[in-house]
């Protein structure tokens, strides 16, 4: 006998959908079976007087200011893998579809109105919406969206594309005509539609896509607001596009995003009122908000898609020798580092997200070497481990840091870890841009990060980071039996069985350490209450448009 979930699934998939049809169903079929689910369980959120309600009315007007770390080093997405990129310019664009910016569970609509899938599978056709037109005039069209995932799934010369591999089902793309456009898949892929959903995957005309190497200078879409100016290391200011394609948005009449490197300086603006959103790395930082501001302030907290990391460069020795690899994960106290680093604010997992429907089992990953309970044997361990390839009395290394409160100190922290197995560790400390330059080229020896990932989907997660030809392996660690299983699971439609793949093939990625995941962080937005209709995401990716907020106080 069919189950009846399975059965509505399948008939939720091959229908077309509105707008508003979709709003309802998807819901109880993504509640129904999680496949969709990209948040984890554990989400926790502080609503106060920024919480709309049922009786207000949006207000026009006004200027969101919010809070960037750093000047974005270009202004190119579809090659970015930093937030300093994606935030300041995420207003500028659409999707072809999106995570509902109030439920990060459900996909909705955006640049396509409708979708179906095909009977087997291998065939999502998306009915587009008529009447759009991009910031410089030209109209949208299908073409659009052919040109922007082919750039995306098989890049150009000289265009770097972070996420190409999860892509790579893709057969080709079909536009029958302006308004319509097939994605033809070479077998079927549960992870299709959240994975076209990330915040990532911005739609450029094609008219600068043929005439242009790359997007790096320019910024033009179809979203709620235009790009009017940078001021290196000062602001990004968007201004409100008077002609979007939403009936009533955006409320607000700009967005100016201030580079503010020092955390304490920009607690500080956030406390004055010069910054109205901010996202402060500690909880200690929201709480003297709260502590200053009381009802004024509101903290949106949750299990984010941010973690800890260290990726070791197995072109160079040792990093070559799993055994090295291993040792420096054995070495690693988790537990101590979700205490020192994010003041018990994190969690100690693997390589999918912790609560979330992919996660090894705590009782599960306990036995995996590195997450054992008892540290001191491990220590011991991995000296054996260093001693057998070759390095009874350790070595130095190097570890690339990226500059500014909120990596150092990891690098600070690994270093400590590092010493207690006999491997002296120097910090090499460089700005973003010359650091994510050299972590592109392979050019380091240790280099701790923190990382995101913008859905919790195995295929997006590994194609990404831990696949032998992955765009973001930084390691260049190849284990050949994790591709086997990542191309298994890919295709397997069973969700139960498929996540029994999911964590065969994570108990061998995590012994192989193509990564070291030192721990997955809270994530936290505070805001100024007269801020209305904003929902974190736990995806630092993901809801960053901007177009359905507005200001209680204009």
């Amino acid at each position: 006998m069919t189950d009846w979930r399975q059965s509505y699934w399948e008939w939720v998939l091959r229908r077309p959908y509105s707008r508003r049809q979709f709003l309802t169903s998807s819901a109880v079929a993504a509640l129904s079976l999680g496949l969709w689910s990209c948040a984890p369980q554990a989400q926790q959120a502080q609503t106060g007087p920024g919480t709309q309600t049922a009786e207000e009315k949006p207000r026009y007007g006004g200027v969101l200011t919010a809070w960037s770390a750093a000047d974005p080093a270009n202004y190119d997405i579809h090659q970015a893998s930093t937030y300093q990129i994606l935030h300041p310019l995420a207003p500028c664009f659409n999707l072809l579809v999106q995570f509902d910016p109030q439920d990060p569970n459900r996909i909705i609509p955006d640049l396509a109105e409708r979708w179906e899938m095909s009977p087997d599978g291998k065939v999502y056709t998306f009915y587009l919406k008529r009447g759009v037109k991009f910031h410089h005039g030209k109209p949208f069209k299908a073409e659009d969206i052919k040109a922007n995932f082919e750039r995306i799934a098989n890049p150009p010369r000289g265009v770097v594309s972070p996420r190409k591999g999860v892509f790579q089902v893709i057969d080709g793309i079909e536009t029958p005509d302006d308004y319509t456009v097939k994605f033809i898949l070479k077998r079927p892929s549960p992870s299709l539609l959240p994975n076209i959903a990330q915040g990532w995957n911005v739609i450029y005309p094609k008219d600068l896509l043929d005439s242009r190497p790359d997007m790096k200078n320019t910024v033009i879409g179809t979203g709620p607001f235009k790009f009017k100016e940078h001021i290196r290391g000062v602001s990004i200011e968007l201004v409100k596009n008077t002609e979007y394609h939403v009936e009533g948005r955006p409320y607000l009449d700009g967005i100016k995003y201030f580079i503010i490197p020092d955390p304490n300086t920009a607690l500080s603006a956030f406390i004055s009122g010069q910054l109205l959103m901010y996202r402060p790395n500690l909880q200690a930082d929201a709480d003297e908000a709260k502590r200053q501001l009381g009802d004024k302030v509101v903290i949106q907290k949750v299990q984010g898609y941010l973690f800890d990391t260290v990726n070791m460069n197995a072109r160079r020795k040792p990093w070559d020798d799993e055994r090295v690899r291993l040792a420096v994960s054995m070495a690693i106290d988790r537990a101590a580092s979700v205490t020192v680093l994010a003041q018990g604010e994190g969690s100690v997992g693997g390589f999918m997200p912790v609560g979330g429907q992919w996660a090894l089992p705590k009782e599960e990953l306990e036995k995996v070497p590195g997450y054992r309970p008892n540290k001191a044997q491990e220590i011991e361990e991995a000296k054996r481990l260093l001693a057998e390839a070759g390095y009874p009395n350790g070595f130095k290394t190097t570890l690339l840091t990226r500059k500014g409160a909120e990596f150092e100190p990891l690098s600070v922290f690994l270093k400590d870890q590092l010493a207690k197995i006999g491997i002296e560790a120097v910090l090499d400390v460089q700005e973003t841009g010359t650091a994510f330059d050299r972590l592109n080229r392979r050019d380091f020896d240790m280099a701790p990060w923190v990382h995101a990932i913008a859905i919790d989907d195995p295929d997006a997660v590994y194609a990404e980071f831990y696949l032998c030809n992955a765009e973001r392996n930084y390691s260049n660690v190849c284990v050949p039996e994790v591709d086997a299983l990542f191309e298994r699971q890919s295709q397997t439609l069973d969700p139960n069985e498929r996540r029994r793949l999911v964590w065969e093939m994570e108990k061998r990625a995590l012994v192989g350490n193509a990564k070291i995941v030192v721990n997955w962080r809270f994530e936290r937005t505070i805001h100024w209450s007269k801020v209305r209709n904003y929902k974190r995401h736990p995806s630092l990716y993901n809801n960053q448009r901007m177009e359905d907020v507005w200001l209680a106080e204009a």
